[in-house]
């Protein structure tokens, strides 16, 4: 439904109501009491609603993890003059499931060395580590020698200055 003369979604913000005109605001005022309304009883039915700030708190997760969940179709969402509420009682039934944070452990056919990504990269990384490794001794056999070449310099000039 729309308001005449002004085109806006059903729910309307206060802000947007209180800037149209007085017989506008009339019908915004009648559709924000609809909406209360309808929100008292779902509040009833739910036995109360939070926001998802709200809710993340009981849950101990992150709001965007709320929002995922509502997404995701694990929770209820609500929406009631534009603003998003999650029922209560699937919040209470939720956590009395009481889920563990994480992936689910894998099935046992996805545990084999032979199936599994890591089993199959290992050569590779073992590979590459050895020719990081003979790259590196092979720069510090470079340096040892220079240094090597430099001290006997060194001794030489001294042995010189010694006999001179």
């Amino acid at each position: 439904m729309s308001i005449p003369g002004v085109r806006m979604s059903r729910i309307i913000s206060s802000t947007c109501a209180l800037q149209a005109a007085p017989g506008d605001r009339a019908l915004a005022r009648e559709e924000a009491w609809q909406q209360v309304e309808k929100m008292s009883e779902a509040m009833i039915q739910e036995k109360g609603l939070l926001n998802h700030a709200q809710a993340a708190l009981l849950l101990d997760v992150s709001t965007r993890r709320v929002g995922e969940l509502v997404r995701l179709r694990k929770l209820t969402d609500f929406t009631f003059l534009g603003r998003k509420y999650v029922s209560i009682r699937e919040l209470w039934d939720r956590n009395k499931q009481d889920l563990k944070a994480g992936r689910r452990p894998r099935r046992m056919g996805q545990r084999l060395p032979g199936q599994s990504k890591g089993a199959a990269q290992a050569p590779v990384r073992e590979y590459a580590a050895s020719y990081f490794k003979k790259q590196r001794e092979a720069a510090n056999e470079r340096r040892r020698a220079e240094f090597r070449k430099k001290w006997r310099e060194i001794l030489k000039v001294r042995r010189n200055e010694r006999k001179g």
